[in-house]
């Protein structure tokens, strides 16, 4: 068979959904207070030109899956336009991490250095930067990582050399802002590791992250000589963040996570807490910062969640004295906010003021004006005019970093699509990406993994939600949103892996339930409009006794965003399928296991994928998306991690690979859309995540007769977007892609 690979331009614009991405860091541009630079665990680095109301991304040319995941982000004084960022993930025990260069301001990048691994995503990942460039000498540049010690450069970042400090986990390094050639690092404990949310189970909280021990006090370092030599300064608490009084240069603040905010008289020998005032119990602080404009005025907050009682709305606490006693800068209302997208109203019952100021990461004083405020959470960055009283967001244009998990287009209406989400219910779009709204969730439930939209009925949704504590189950809304019901509650540990209706029985659906089959995993049915739902008799082989069958590390090392967090952003939503031909006709099919076929509404199923390349190159070649023809009765698609795209024109009793063919190029089918093409053959498009364990990079392909030829659609400007999921509108012209980390993007396709 012919196989062209032909690179075309094809340009995709984000899709206008607010962000979920964790901002982790925040820097004003040394000569120009109006541009801010913002970093996100899982979706790289943002530029705002107009003071935080908007933001592009500056992942160009970045290639490999963790080039996104940034712990840490730098700017030269000297030279503005020379900038560099830490990013790095751990697979497999293996920590990845890599330094980038530009000097074009972000417009491109270089791999600098890749002795220290780092944890964009990890449970340092919302503290202090662990990069930095010297103040006093443009050309020296210090690095530590998570993994690795930390490391030199004399030539501006071209070349590095790691220093004699052990190998510790660096919380934050910096030079110091009034003595030349000194340099600080402090070190995060074993004990200080941010946690939330996760089942630390047999394995604890180090075994889940695939860390190692590296000791129970963090330290703090010094070194005269910039970096030639070092002295330990101290032992006990971890050094999240550290600030230097500009008053005295003896005089140090720090964030110390659970030790709170402490204070050092001596050059960082000696510390005594200094936090008088904050607020009382037990919490962890990763930010403490000098007003510029009035030394003697400090700011900090405590890193609070959603589950916490008794904190403030937004918990940002100010000092008048120079740090040693603290009071609360506002009872905030949610009058006190504006810009802030709508779905934070749906939060801690109803309070967005509540929202705005969980897992605040980072404050900011601007530079040039002293009542400028900025801070960055979970949600995206907010700027205040009025010292901290008043906040509003921009809603959070362009910073789009959503851990999206599918997309499924609506039958018979164009441009319409329905995408799920880590930390969201289903949005829906009826105009291509342009805007969206929210379908309701239900109590108890933050997330969607998979959703299904009626045929006939254009206000009937069927989806999948997942909550905290590893609950899931099916939602109803039979009025286009305005109400859902919870039609089948799942035994906690199963989750709606995806949902089908009937590709010519309106009314008839299927869904994929995955988890421990002897608590129901399966297949089941619901024959009116998703109102009731039965079990077929689908069954894997009986070595099989969950699904995946290689659950942990399909679910949290393979495909996961995070390796400790089961079920966020896995892919969901793209193991079924239903023929759009021939009623009944339904396709399920196991990572590392087989395809069934059904030809009877799931009463009746029958192998069809022994000759496939279900882990051909290893663990990480497993099956991902399964497919039906949109011309073509019988003939059938499965998509492959590693091992690419294979078809069937015979229900599945032949398979023959169809791209890469003719090489054994490793290929991610990490999302599969198929619609009407040229000459009454499918369209095909085809996107590929990057992933350290396949050494593959982000790309997306199209063919438009079939298989026959291919063509790359290059946007380079992207980066290493994992895309998780891609749908075409029943049109075949509008075309949705979901990420992990970056969202939603939108394009449409031409033809000739």
């Amino acid at each position: 068979m012919l196989n062209h690979s032909l690179r075309t331009a094809q340009a995709w614009s984000p899709a206008a959904l607010g962000g979920g991405g964790y901002i982790t860091g925040l820097l004003q541009h040394p000569a120009d207070s109006g541009v801010l630079y913002a970093r996100c665990d899982v979706a790289g680095v943002f530029r705002s030109l107009d003071g935080g109301m908007s933001w592009e991304t500056l992942n160009s040319g970045l290639t490999q899956s963790y080039h996104h995941q940034v712990q840490s982000f730098a700017i030269s004084s000297h030279h503005p336009q020379v900038m560099f960022r830490c990013s790095g993930e751990v697979r497999s025990r293996t920590f990845y991490g890599a330094v980038h260069k530009s000097s074009d301001g972000g417009g491109s990048w270089k791999e600098v250095c890749t002795g220290m691994g780092f944890y964009g995503n990890g449970p340092t990942r919302m503290y202090g930067e662990v990069i930095a460039v010297d103040p006093h000498h443009p050309v020296v540049v210090a690095a530590g990582g998570y993994t690795g010690g930390l490391w030199i450069s004399r030539d501006e970042g071209e070349t590095w050399q790691q220093t004699l400090l052990p190998e510790e986990r660096f919380g934050c390094v910096v030079f110091h802002p009034a003595i030349p050639g000194v340099l600080f690092a402090g070190t995060i404990s074993d004990d200080d590791l941010n946690m939330d949310y996760v089942e630390t189970g047999e394995g604890g909280v180090l075994g889940l992250l695939q860390d190692q021990p590296r000791g129970k006090q963090g330290r703090l370092y010094a070194s005269p000589d910039l970096g030639e030599s070092w002295q330990l300064l101290y032992e006990g608490a971890s050094f999240a963040e550290l600030c230097f009084d500009s008053r005295d240069p003896q005089r140090l603040m720090a964030a110390c996570i659970w030790g709170g905010i402490c204070s050092s008289r001596d050059g960082g020998r000696t510390w005594i807490s200094a936090g008088a005032g904050l607020l009382p119990g037990e919490h962890r602080y990763g930010t403490v910062v000098q007003d510029t404009h009035n030394p003697q005025r400090w700011y900090t907050a405590p890193d609070v969640r959603p589950h916490m009682k008794d904190v403030p709305p937004i918990p940002i606490y100010y000092s008048g004295d120079g740090g040693e006693e603290w009071q609360l800068l506002r009872q905030h209302r949610d009058e006190d906010l504006s810009g802030f997208p709508s779905y934070m109203d749906s939060f801690n019952g109803g309070s967005r003021a509540a929202a705005a100021g969980w897992a605040i990461s980072k404050l900011i004083v601007d530079c040039l004006n002293k009542d400028r405020l900025y801070l960055c959470n979970w949600y995206g960055v907010a700027v205040s005019e009025d010292g901290g009283n008043t906040w509003r967001a921009g809603h959070f244009r362009g910073l789009e970093t959503t851990c999206m998990e599918a997309v499924a287009a609506a039958p018979g209406q164009p441009g319409k699509f329905c995408v799920t989400m880590a930390d969201h219910s289903p949005k829906v779009t009826e105009d291509g990406g342009v805007t969206f709204r929210n379908l309701p969730g239900l109590a108890g439930y933050s997330g969607s993994t998979a959703v299904a939209v009626s045929r006939i009925n254009s206000e009937h949704y069927v989806y999948g939600l997942v909550g905290h504590g590893r609950t899931a189950c099916i939602a109803l809304s039979r009025d286009g949103g305005q109400s859902a019901e919870e039609v089948l509650t799942l035994e906690k540990g199963l989750f709606v892996q995806a949902l089908r209706e009937d590709g010519v029985h309106s009314g008839t659906f299927y869904a994929y339930i995955d988890g421990d089959i002897s608590s129901g995993a399966g297949v089941y049915r619901s024959a009116d409009g998703g109102l009731t739902w039965k079990q077929t008799p689908f069954r894997p082989p009986a070595h099989v006794s969950t699904l995946p069958h290689l659950k942990n590390w399909i679910e949290a090392e393979l495909l996961s965003v995070v390796v400790y967090q089961v079920k966020n952003a896995c892919g969901a939503n793209q193991l079924m399928a239903a023929d759009p031909i021939r009623a009944g006709h339904v396709l399920t099919g196991e990572w590392s296991e087989g395809i069934w076929r059904s030809a009877d509404g799931g009463d009746t199923w029958e192998s069809i994928g022994a000759v496939l390349p279900f882990q051909h190159r290893g663990p990480a070649s497993v099956l991902n998306t399964v497919a039906y023809s949109a011309t073509r009765s019988g003939t059938l698609y499965a998509g492959f991690i590693s091992e690419g795209l294979w078809s069937s024109p015979d229900d599945g009793q032949s398979w023959s690979k169809l791209f890469p063919a003719g090489t054994a190029e490793p290929f991610n089918v990490s999302a599969l859309a198929v619609g009407k093409g040229d000459g009454g053959r499918d369209l095909l498009i085809l996107a590929s995540e990057p992933m350290v364990r396949t050494m593959t990079e982000s790309k997306v392909v199209c063919s438009r007769d079939g298989g026959i030829t291919w063509e790359t659609w290059a946007d380079d400007s992207l980066g290493a977007v994992r895309w998780k999921g891609v749908a075409l509108d029943s049109d075949s012209r509008q075309v949705l892609a979901v990420t992990c980390g970056n969202g939603a993007y939108r394009t449409e396709i031409s033809f000739g």
